[in-house]
């Protein structure tokens, strides 16, 4: 039998994470939770997991679970976290940690105190244009990183238009894009190139309300946003996610004394001296996806990925990659230092 796992959350949760636990050999999806009456229920049927909750803390304490994964806001994910390791459970939490950084060290305080694992889901790490980066700035060919440029550019304005006024486009609720698609960014930016020990930024909101259950509601939360920072080990960085874009692809360039590296979209090109001319990087291949949905299958290799390093982890190795919950200290600090610029 795999490592027994309950789900909270019905949407990203149910929709994501549940098709992934069910395939794979190292788990045993056994329950999932919801806070909308019978929605649980539904989703367990559809999916075929054994056992459905409306409370989420009926779950932990009847269904004998090794771990969770907390896929909620973010303004439930420190009671939800602290209360399944008290109750001797490990975690996987989703992005971004939670809603400040007190409410993040408090829940590694707790998983310290109870000598439980307490993971982060930045699955983005394990894309292989992201790992074969790591393994060029590793070997050190491009030398000295002096800055380092990445443009998010997406076309979704019409869609986040329409779109319910949710937590996710509610600062106080810990939505925003800074923290669905930034938490990541600054995640990868730690990963690669250490810890930012300065960093300033704007958070914008292009679309200022949008449909509540009594009309039109104001949308508190961010859904652009450019960062500037300091990497401690030298180096600077700007970051821009911009929600507007209409044909372009996200694009990463890293300048080091010694290279260029350049991604687009998935395509991964270096320039070394002494030559100077840019060769295309060849990457692994991701899983064959082809066995679900066509909506989720940019999640799959990732986030399976992901989960087999979790089960290496929970086995008693230390898989290099796999972030924890210091990595989600790291981010939350950036996090609440552009909300705090932001609100001053």
């Amino acid at each position: 039998m795999g490592i027994r796992v309950g789900i909270i959350g019905t949407g990203y949760g149910a929709k994501v994470h549940a098709p992934v636990l069910l395939k794979h050999p190292d788990y045993e999806l056994v329950a999932l939770s919801g806070v909308r009456p019978g929605r649980a229920r539904a989703e367990a049927e559809r999916l075929s997991i054994p056992h459905a909750f409306d409370d989420w803390k009926e779950m932990i304490e009847a269904s004998a679970l090794e771990m969770v994964v907390i896929a909620s806001e973010p303004m439930v994910h420190a009671n939800m976290t602290i209360a399944a390791l008290e109750a001797g459970v490990h975690v996987l939490c989703e992005k971004p940690p939670a809603l400040n950084l007190d409410e993040v060290k408090a829940m590694k305080r707790v998983a310290d105190v109870q000598d439980r694992h307490l993971f982060i889901n930045f699955e983005w790490r394990y894309l292989p244009e992201r790992q074969m980066i790591k393994r060029i700035l590793d070997e050190g060919s491009l030398g000295d990183v002096i800055h380092v440029h990445w443009r998010d550019a997406r076309g979704m304005l019409d869609r986040i238009r329409e779109a319910e006024n949710t937590w996710l486009w509610k600062a106080e609720r810990g939505g925003g894009m800074l923290g669905a698609v930034g938490s990541h960014m600054i995640d990868a930016l730690h990963h690669w190139f250490g810890e930012m020990e300065t960093v300033h930024g704007q958070l914008v909101r292009q679309i200022k309300t949008r449909r509540g259950v009594q009309g039109l509601e104001e949308s508190t939360a961010d859904d652009s946003f450019m960062i500037l920072g300091m990497f401690q080990k030298g180096g600077t960085c700007s970051v821009q996610f911009i929600s507007s874009a209409i044909g372009v692809e996200p694009q990463l360039e890293i300048f080091g004394t010694k290279g260029t590296l350049v991604l687009e979209g998935d395509s991964l090109r270096v320039a070394t001296t002494p030559s100077a001319e840019f060769k295309d990087v060849g990457l692994s291949e991701r899983m064959d996806e082809s066995g679900f949905p066509a909506a989720i299958q940019a999640y799959i290799h990732p986030q399976w990925t992901l989960y087999t390093e979790i089960a290496r982890a929970l086995a008693g190795e230390k898989p290099d990659s796999l972030p924890d919950f210091d990595d989600a200290i790291r981010v939350q600090s950036v996090l609440d230092q552009l909300r705090y610029f932001n609100n001053t």
